[in-house]
């Protein structure tokens, strides 16, 4: 009978006593307590209690009854074969015994059995046996007990409260039987499952072990025990401090804090140092125990040995990283990929970042390589294929294309034989393919070549040649093959240059270069070789690779081309490309050795001439034959070359110096004066020669070719027929003129000139009746430069207009702003012949006088020299008289040092006359200036013309001067210039001054 079936006849046993006893105890209990009369009212409310307490009891044996596929399950304690026959035998003696003592007691039995004395052996008997022995234990107490006391229990003197004692006794006797039952069955099942759990744990090799809060180990197994090396006594109730490396330990608590923080089941990976140094490696898994309040009592752990495991796994990994090889997985029934990380960095991808799917697929491979390699797949899964293997294009993450060789097969197959599980590998091909390619490449090129090209080992003999060798040497391949390259030889080179050629392979692993070798047919040509030499991984040289190009028409064609470019057509002279050649040569030659070179420019007089008269052939033969001439006055290490036209030039190298070298280039001079005879016709021809000497003139070819082509050209304005030498130092004044210019030119186009005025003054009223404009420069490194430091490079350049209309414009501009001011002053203006003598000066002027309208005309006096002014005396007058009609006034500046005349004087519309400077400063010493500013003063008078003198450096000046009539003054002695903001202010201390009224006084 199974325990479930045992478990419902217990049920229903228990049933049937339970009605039993509530059919016949349960009115006699209700007549305790109530009438015969009442018993019948209360007889439905028993019958309904009976149902509920019935009820419940069965809805709880339902919920127990035991599954039909645990057999092991004993629920209800019906096994009497559990119990041994001693079991009952000493709930017999037991209960024996009991009485004895009962009866042995000084009461009467009758009046008080005491039943509850009997409680004892069946507590005993179920303690010790189970169900069994108390049930037995129980029935023999309850016979007993009936037997001794059965007159009160059914005799005439039976008693209710003895009644009830007896049913108690049998009730407590059944449960405390029950109860110990289930007491034996709980505890044998904790014990089989306390050594189930012990076999287990310690039968594991994995560490377990629990600890309490502090960290106190309070269950260990043996593998924990031989994990520490100690017995579990010595490991119990102890920390980790205590027991392992306290350096290790901060890492063991720190996790131990965690589980207990988090209060879930953590992994780690944990180091433990053995007594012989070495390390191993755990995987723990910690998780936080509870008591019965569910309050935090400790942690449990399991720990793994996995340092073998992680040793295999690094190794593994080591093999991995090392083979570049990327591992995936396809489950084909669930229809899932699996790869490793490599397989996904290969591509570009994260780890994890791909879509690997077999969906994706289609997404992932190159369209052209999809269906071979499903196909190389599906006929390893047909069995056709003892494994896959295929090439294909994997789409990168950038977009690009990279080629991986898959490789796989069948790891896992179903009972019924079908394939479950593929496993295989993928390798980055990428480098192979491009190596193939350029492979191919390579003997497309090798093979295609247009030059020749041939492979030598290390023992000088040829291996391999291409097509195009065969077609430049004549030789076959298999001619050649086996021999050595000096088969190509032409024994044109010598020995030293085949020894330099070696030389330089060794040393440099390169040579390149023109040699001339012999056909089959032993004819020799020039090729453009290049050698390469091709060394092993431990530097030992393997071969040679000479590529080679067939270059006999190349240099026959240069050879035409050098004699085209380099030489005169005509007379096979040098031209002027190799002249600048040699050039360069001889001046390197003249600065080593310390010596003089020259170069001198031919140009032959009147040549034109003859080409007209004569024709242009006729002209081409004599200068042919004029070169022969030339080429004979020459010595050795002379060149002559033609520039073109009629103009040769001579390079004369170890010149001495002048007068001697200048008998040098007289013959050349000579040669060309030696009459030519031609078709009968005497030529007569004379030259002029330029020449420039190096190192006088220290200057690069070109330099010296434009030297020498203007003393050339000095030389035709001379007279022609003549030698004329180059002057350095002339030419470097020139040259600083011409920087000079372009100074002005920057200074005035970043503004650096500006106007300073000095006063003009009426002597004898002390009026200040003007002010005469002076340029300055504002030099950013100089300082401030007086005209004369620049005027000088102005005069007669394309700036003077430029500078004149400078100084035009501020001084009419400073004018208007002093007339603003309410100083009224005349402002005397230089302006030079050119800038005066422009066809659109007058409207220029007007237009700077109409940009002020409040200013007066002839509050602008323009001053000009009289030497301007008598140069072209007609053109003077006009320019003066278109300005005057403007209302401008002139003055005839420097008066006296020049050479006009008294018509001069009376045509030219002045009104003023300035007497110069240099009459006036020395005129209290010397008579004749004192005469001659006499004279002039007096020759204002006569034409009417004002009259002021300058450069009055002192009162006495000015005291001889008026004597004389003059009362306008200008110089030192009243005011030196001085910039437009200080005029005010000195015309105040003018007026102030007391020398000037001394002298009217």
């Amino acid at each position: 009978m199974s325990h479930r079936q045992k478990y419902i006849v217990a049920v229903v046993l228990a049933y049937v006593l339970l009605a039993l006893s509530w059919i016949f105890l349960s009115d006699h209990l209700l007549l305790l307590v109530i009438s015969a009369e009442q018993l019948l009212m209360v007889s439905m409310l028993k019958g309904m209690l009976f149902v509920l307490v019935t009820a419940v009891g069965l809805s709880l044996a339902l919920k127990n009854v035991p599954q039909s596929f645990h057999p092991e399950t004993n629920v209800l304690p019906l096994t009497h074969r559990q119990s041994k026959l001693r079991d009952y035998l000493v709930a017999g003696l037991l209960v024996s015994l009991m009485i004895s003592f009962r009866l042995l007691l000084p009461v009467d039995v009758a009046e008080k059995p005491m039943m509850i004395l009997q409680l004892l052996p069946i507590i005993l008997a179920a303690v010790l046996g189970g169900f069994g022995p108390g049930l037995f234990a129980t029935l023999l107490s309850t016979m007993a007990v009936a037997w001794i006391a059965r007159w009160a229990l059914t005799g005439a003197e039976q008693s209710l409260y003895i009644q009830l004692q007896w049913l108690f006794l049998i009730i407590n006797g059944v449960t405390v039987s029950w109860l110990c039952q289930l007491l034996r069955n709980s505890a044998r099942q904790a014990g089989h499952q306390q050594r189930l759990l012990d076999a287990v744990i310690e039968g594991t090799d994995d560490v377990v072990f629990t600890k309490d809060s502090v960290g106190r180990y309070q269950l260990v197994n043996q593998a924990a025990c031989r994990a520490f090396g100690l017995e579990a006594g010595q490991i119990i109730g102890r920390t980790d401090v205590e027991l392992a490396d306290p350096a290790q330990v901060v890492s063991w608590q720190q996790n131990d804090a965690k589980v207990m923080q988090q209060r879930r089941v953590l992994h780690f990976q944990e180091q433990l140092q053995q007594a012989d140094g070495s390390s191993q490696l755990y995987s723990v898994s910690k998780g936080p125990l509870f008591d019965h309040r569910q309050q935090l009592s400790g942690i449990f752990g399991i720990a793994r040995d996995v340092t073998v495991m992680v040793g295999q796994k690094r190794l593994l990994q080591r093999v991995l990283e090392g083979s570049e090889q990327g591992f995936w997985e396809w489950d084909i029934q669930q229809q899932r990929m699996q790869v490793s990380e490599r397989f996904e960095t290969m591509l570009g991808f994260l780890p994890g970042e791909m879509q690997i799917q077999p969906e994706h697929w289609p997404e992932l491979l190159h369209p052209a390589d999809y269906p071979q390699m499903m196909e190389s797949i599906q006929q390893h899964l047909d069995g056709v294929k003892p494994m896959h293997e295929a090439e294909f294009r994997a789409r990168c993450k950038d977009g690009s294309w990279r080629w991986i060789l898959s490789r796989g097969k069948i790891v896992t197959t179903s009972p019924d034989g079908k394939p479950q599980l593929l496993a295989g590998t993928h390798t980055d091909i990428q480098q192979r393919r491009q190596n193939e390619e350029a492979l191919r490449l390579a003997e497309m090129m090798f093979a295609g070549s247009y030059d020749g090209i041939m492979l030598v080992d290390a023992d000088n003999q040829i291996m391999r040649v291409n097509p195009a060798f065969c077609r430049i040497t004549g030789y076959s391949a298999a001619e050649v093959q086996g021999k050595s390259p000096a088969i190509l030889s032409s024994g044109l080179h010598e020995k030293t240059y085949y020894q330099q050629m070696w030389l330089q392979l060794q040393q440099h692993g390169f040579w390149r270069g023109e040699i001339i070798n012999k056909r089959k047919n032993g004819v020799v040509y020039t090729e453009m070789l290049s050698i390469s030499v091709v060394r092993g991984a431990q530097g030992q040289i393997r071969q040679y690779i000479g590529i080679f190009s067939d270059i006999s028409h190349l240099k026959a064609h240069a050879a035409e081309l050098d004699k085209v470019a380099n030489f005169d057509a005509l007379t096979g002279l040098p031209n002027r490309r190799l002249l600048l050649t040699r050039f360069n040569q001889t001046l390197i030659r003249a600065l080593q050795m310390g010596q003089r070179c020259a170069a001198c420019l031919i140009d032959i007089d009147g040549f034109k001439q003859i080409n007209e008269q004569f024709g242009n052939a006729f002209g081409d033969r004599v200068l042919l034959a004029l070169s022969h001439q030339l080429q004979g006055a020459l010595r050795h290490d002379d060149t002559l070359a033609r520039s073109g036209g009629d103009e040769f030039v001579v390079l004369l190298s170890d010149m001495p110096a002048l007068p001697e070298g200048n008998h040098i280039v007289k013959r050349l001079l000579q040669a060309v004066n030696r009459p030519l005879l031609l078709d009968n016709i005497e030529i007569a021809l004379t030259c002029s020669i330029g020449v420039s000497l190096y190192p006088d003139d220290n200057a690069d070819p070109d330099t010296l070719l434009r030297h020498a082509d203007k003393a050339m050209y000095q030389a035709k304005e001379a007279g022609r027929n003549r030698i004329q030498w180059f002057d350095p130092a002339h030419e470097r004044e020139a040259q600083e003129h011409r920087m000079m210019l372009e100074q002005l030119e920057e200074a005035l186009r970043l503004q650096q000139f500006v106007l300073f005025y000095q006063p003009k003054v009426n002597l004898r009223s002390g009026a200040v009746v003007g002010m005469e404009a002076l340029i300055r420069w504002q030099h950013p490194q100089r300082g401030l430069l007086a005209p004369a430091a620049f005027l000088s490079f102005i005069e007669g350049s394309e700036l003077e207009n430029r500078f004149g209309q400078f100084v035009l414009q501020t001084g009419i501009a400073q004018a208007a702003d002093w007339l603003s001011q309410g100083i009224w002053l005349q402002v005397g203006i230089n302006i030079s012949a050119s800038h005066l003598l422009q066809e659109d000066f007058a409207g220029q002027l007007t237009g700077l006088l109409q940009q002020w309208p409040a200013l007066t005309p002839d509050q602008i006096e323009l001053e000009i020299l009289e030497s301007t002014a008598i140069q072209d005396l007609a053109a003077a007058r006009q320019a003066l008289l278109r300005c005057q009609a403007l209302g401008v006034r002139f003055a005839l500046d420097d008066f006296g040092t020049g050479y006009s005349s008294l018509t001069y004087l009376r045509q030219l519309p002045v009104h003023c006359l300035k007497i110069d400077q240099s009459f006036v400063r020395d005129m209290l010493e010397d008579p004749d200036d004192h005469n001659i500013v006499s004279g002039v003063v007096q020759l204002a008078q006569v034409f009417d013309r004002e009259v002021i003198a300058e450069g009055v450096e002192s009162m006495a000046h000015a005291s001889a001067l008026l004597a004389l009539g003059c009362e306008l003054a200008q110089g030192y002695g009243v005011a030196k210039p001085m910039p437009a903001a200080q005029v005010a202010g000195w015309i105040t201390q003018w007026q102030a001054r007391q020398d000037w009224r001394q002298l009217v006084g």
